[in-house]
């Protein structure tokens, strides 16, 4: 079951990686917003 070749189970596919992407996206986005810098005293 490589390639699904039902209409419905393609949708719920793709709709599922998309948000897997863009949980990827934003976790990644965080950790360059709030990262390593943060652990200093006094965050300059």
């Amino acid at each position: 079951m490589s390639k699904p070749d039902n209409l419905f189970t393609r949708a719920l596919t793709a709709l599922v990686e998309g948000r897997a992407r863009r949980a990827e996206r934003y976790v990644a986005q965080f950790e360059r917003d709030y990262g390593k810098n943060r652990d200093r005293v006094n965050g300059r």
